[in-house]
């Protein structure tokens, strides 16, 4: 009943999905917009569609994000686009970015990629009906 219960309880640990994990470092980011250094994680991952929460740094910023991805064509060369929304503190200001990005991501093997697009944004502070812009982003990721 012993190894019932190993079996029960710990096969799933090591049979989890790969690829859930992210790390992106660059300009900006998709996922979690002002940041050179991001973690995401991917909490329903299909063939064509991702829904993930993750955070972000600027070393001076900070961006908390939860978001939906969905690829167009998949395949060693990417094409996707991108719908989330994020907290934002930065030296003193703190509010609410909603983003759009379209992207293509080049596989360089089977763990790491490259990243690049345009994001557009609208950021609040909730006192003003917010600034609107748009961004290019370029960056490595890093599955694991």
């Amino acid at each position: 009943m012993k190894h019932f219960w190993i079996i029960l309880f710990g096969i799933p640990l090591f049979a989890q999905d790969v690829n859930k994990h992210n790390i992106s470092l660059g300009m900006f980011d998709d996922k979690t917009g002002f940041s050179f250094i991001g973690y995401t994680y991917n909490i329903r991952q299909a063939e064509m569609d991702e829904v993930f929460i993750g955070g972000g740094t600027m070393l001076v910023g900070f961006t908390g994000s939860a978001g939906w991805k969905h690829y167009y064509k998949k395949s060693k060369l990417s094409f996707y686009s991108l719908l989330s929304g994020q907290g934002v503190i930065h030296m003193g200001f703190s509010g609410f970015m909603s983003t759009a990005s379209f992207g293509f991501e080049y596989n360089l093997s089977k763990r790491t990629q490259i990243k690049i697009g345009g994001l557009g944004l609208i950021i609040s502070d909730g006192t003003t009906s917010g600034e609107v812009g748009a961004l290019p982003f370029f960056g490595l990721n890093f599955l694991f």
